[in-house]
């Protein structure tokens, strides 16, 4: 209704985009989509009503409001119009302000700081940064969760701004320290549980719940329960951004690759979207592409942590130590985990390949899997790259199913590695990894781990079955 009063106010000039945000939105600062959302509504009211005038765009500048020829007293195609013409002589703008008030009757009028809290947000979706919030170097990200929070303060009745605060809540609830994790679970269980009254179907709630109650699902319920998200909102990027690793971490390479282009889609300038492409191009065997790919990325955002952990594990896992070394000495990936001596000596041992180096790689990666959990994964993958399958399998059945003497313990924080490491099992199907896959051992341990069951269900086989 403002923007169709701002329109009106012109007396048949061109009003520009600029001057609409400033009238209708206070200077608050929204995206364009807003504009084109209420732009959209007055046509879809003037279409409901009959009514006889238009909203013409003009291109990379504004919207003129005209009365075709015929289309009210006295009138000429594209006529000037006041705003008495289109509110009450022509009859049609007062038909449509009439047609609006159930509207305006059934629901509060629409504050210009919520659409702006909803744009920001949108915006962040869109960059990628919304997924960036605790990643390193992101000191630009918006805090998303403070950001859904002043949205239903404003907007208390918006399903949508409700189930995004359950989603970045429950997020949070995953790594929040020991005695914070009580208040943030049901901080985000208030947020899910407000959003399904509003609208029992809100995706983004329902994703929230997903990270709640996911780790009690088996492999095949969490795939049933992000595609019955998808189903109702198949382009909801958090529902694709779970399922897309579930797929890898179940070694399905190729489902998983089409879920990470649709959520580049969405978002195409989602960074760690586009590191998983280049680390998936290297699984598939393309490594060259796999190398443009993460060079692109590094030249684009040099300091990101992610992409230059990937550009140095696929250097270090394709038979390029000495690549990998010289970035070790060029840009710090590994300094927080204090593990960069264990990968210097596993590089001197990819490089030599001789028994004593070997040996000694063999002991930094165990004991750095030991102190250092989150690394585990990489340490199985160098272990294999080196050839040791024994070590691997002890460091993984320890890792994952608690069995044999290894245990992966934080001494930092005095605790066992949480579950979602635990779950995110893509680089037990890499290609280092292809030693486990062809030991007798490697059917039981995805039998314990109920990837065998989850195949079964779906009716698939692991890629490395299916394709070798």
């Amino acid at each position: 209704m403002q923007v169709l009063v701002v329109l009106a106010d012109a007396a048949g000039q061109v009003v520009t985009r600029e001057t609409l945000f400033n009238r209708c939105w206070g200077g608050v600062y929204v995206g364009d989509d807003s504009l084109n959302r209420a732009v959209a509504a007055v046509r879809r009211a003037v279409a409901a009503v009959g009514g006889r005038f238009e909203v013409e765009t003009i291109p990379r500048t504004g919207y003129l409001l005209t009365v075709p020829k015929g289309g009210g007293r006295d009138s000429e195609a594209h006529s000037p119009t006041d705003r008495r013409g289109v509110l009450v002589a022509g009859g049609a703008a007062a038909a449509v302000v009439a047609a609006t008030g159930l509207w305006w009757a059934s629901r509060r009028p629409a504050d210009p700081r919520f659409d702006a809290l909803m744009a920001r947000g949108d915006e962040a979706f869109r960059n990628g940064t919304a997924f960036e919030e605790w990643a390193a170097n992101a000191r630009d990200s918006p805090n998303m969760v403070q950001l859904y929070q002043q949205a239903v303060r404003v907007g208390p009745d918006s399903a949508k701004a409700w189930g995004l605060l359950g989603y970045f809540t429950s997020a949070r609830a995953e790594n929040a320290a020991k005695q914070d994790a009580p208040r943030v679970i049901a901080n985000a269980q208030a947020a899910i549980q407000r959003a399904l009254e509003l609208d029992p179907n809100e995706p983004n709630a329902r994703v929230g719940m997903f990270l709640l109650q996911g780790p009690m699902l088996d492999w095949a319920a969490r795939d049933r329960q992000l595609r019955g998200i998808l189903a109702t909102d198949p382009t909801n990027l958090p529902a694709m951004m779970e399922l897309m690793p579930l797929l890898q971490a179940a070694g399905l390479t190729r489902e998983s690759w089409v879920w990470n282009e649709r959520v580049l889609r969405a978002s195409p300038f989602m960074r760690a979207a586009l590191v998983v492409r280049a680390l998936k191009l290297w699984i598939l065997g393309r490594v060259r592409e796999a190398d443009n790919v993460i060079e692109r990325v590094r030249g684009l955002w040099p300091d990101y942590w992610f992409g230059n952990y990937a550009r140095f594990t696929i250097f270090a896992l394709t038979d390029r130590p000495a690549a990998a070394r010289a970035m070790l000495n060029e840009v710090h990936i590994f300094d927080g985990l204090q593990s960069k001596g264990t990968w210097l000596t596993a590089l001197d041992a990819l490089e030599s390949r001789t028994p004593s180096v070997i040996e000694a790689a063999r002991r930094a990666c165990l004991e750095t899997a030991r102190r250092a959990p989150p690394l585990a994964n990489d340490m199985v993958m160098m272990l294999c790259a080196l050839g040791l399958a024994d070590t691997a399998f002890e460091v993984t059945e320890g890792f994952l199913l608690w069995r044999g003497e290894f245990l992966s313990q934080d001494r930092a924080n005095k605790r066992i590695v949480d579950d979602y490491n635990r779950r995110m099992t893509q680089w037990l199907f890499t290609p280092p990894v292809a030693i486990m896959w062809a030991d007798s051992r490697f059917p039981k341990l995805c039998d314990e781990f109920g990837l065998t069951a989850y195949w079964r269900a779906r009716g698939v086989r692991p890629d490395y079955q299916a394709y070798g």
